[in-house]
């Protein structure tokens, strides 16, 4: 005899839906792609990695013989999805099989024994820390845009770095991303004593690490939060989930926020721009996604021009006394970053139009973004 329980169909759900990002990446172990399924009490433990991220998670369950098994990820979602009844019934079989049973449906399932299953990785639970998930879900949701793709050259770049610092009495966690083009920095005041996390000046937590975390971290209001060496763990009451840190060494982005002047400042209205983006950039080339901004006394102009459809014209009110400037940039990074921007009024800071941009807020502390220009 073997694993023998009984699960709540929306459990079993919600927890084999968590890992189908994690089990469904291609590599050469077969055994990735499937679920470790052990019991422990009254709970169902299931367990996924892909070697890099790992989640487990615990669900209630009725336990009529202890055991673990493997199974398929995708089957077993498209089973628990599909069930149509309230329990589904998992009893393990010879030679690794297991019997369903879900709603009206019988079905025999092909598994992989336990032991062929990766160890999950240690951690250290006193090294954690109780800290506010909405802290990582803002500094993820304004910088995640401008993690380089997986295709970039720099292999840092397709991560974000992980500080913390003190300003007077105050400590914050911080976190940069870049892909060479842009970069986005968000930094938030944290209560928590974070001492014992081992943040330093490359803590680089790769892009699918970064969206795993973004999830884990949806309706939970508390979060334990452990930084490691290698690793960093984030913990509920029934879920654990630990990502690997990427080695390598972040570029130095102090030197170009230094580098930048302030001679150009422009004021103006947040949502204007961004509806006015949108509208410019239904005329952009496909790739470049080019624009020209001109900037005159209180007047700003965007123009956009493809070389099928035709072009694009949008001008209106701002608050500027500067000299007249044009500009060229990547019309989409501008969307990208506004729309993840809170307050009424945004400030451009600029030199000319060989330089970097840089995009604030006062109504939106600690985050900034510089873009870098595009050629007239």
């Amino acid at each position: 005899m073997g694993l023998h329980c009984i699960v709540r169909c929306d459990d079993l759900l919600k927890a084999v839906s968590a890992q189908q990002n994690i089990t469904g990446k291609k590599g050469s172990m077969a055994i990735l792609s499937n679920l470790l399924l052990e019991t422990d009490d009254n709970h169902l433990i299931c367990t996924g990695t892909d070697l890099e991220i790992g989640l487990k998670q615990i669900i209630a369950a009725e336990i009529i013989e202890a055991g673990k098994i493997t199974l398929p990820a995708k089957k077993l979602f498209e089973l628990a999805r599909e069930s149509g009844g309230n329990d589904i019934v998992l009893k393990e079989q010879d030679n690794a099989w297991v019997e369903i049973e879900a709603g009206s449906g019988h079905y025999r399932l092909a598994g992989m024994q336990a032991d062929e299953f990766p160890q999950f990785p240690l951690y250290d639970e006193k090294a954690q820390i109780a800290v506010k998930s909405e802290i990582f879900t803002e500094i993820i949701d304004k910088t995640y845009f401008s993690i380089a793709q997986d295709k970039e050259s720099i292999f840092s770049l397709t991560a974000a770095l992980l500080q913390k610092y003190k300003e007077e009495e105050n400590t914050y966690i911080k976190m940069v991303t870049s892909d060479g083009h842009r970069l986005s920095l968000c930094s938030k005041k944290i209560e928590t004593n974070i001492d014992i996390l081992e943040l330093n000046s490359s803590t680089l937590i790769p892009r699918r690490g970064i969206q795993e975390i973004r999830k884990f971290c949806e309706n939970i209001d508390i979060i334990n939060l452990g930084i490691e060496e290698k690793q960093i763990v984030l913990k509920d009451e029934s879920s654990i989930l630990i990502v690997r840190l990427m080695k390598g060494d972040f570029p130095d982005f102090a030197s170009l926020l230094q580098s930048i002047s302030q001679e150009n400042i422009v004021h103006i209205n947040r949502i204007r721009f961004l509806e006015a983006l949108k509208r410019i950039n239904l005329f952009t080339e496909d790739i470049s996604h080019a624009i020209k901004i001109s900037l005159t006394q209180n007047k700003i102009i965007l123009n956009s021009q493809h070389t099928e459809y035709g072009s694009a014209t949008d001008s209106f009110e701002i608050q500027y006394g500067g000299e007249d400037i044009d500009l060229a940039f990547n019309c989409r990074y501008f969307i990208e970053v506004i729309q993840v921007m809170e307050g009424d009024i945004i400030k451009l800071t600029v030199k000319d139009e060989k330089s970097p941009c840089m995009i604030t807020s006062d109504q939106d502390e600690g985050f900034l973004c510089v873009i870098m220009p595009m050629k007239l």
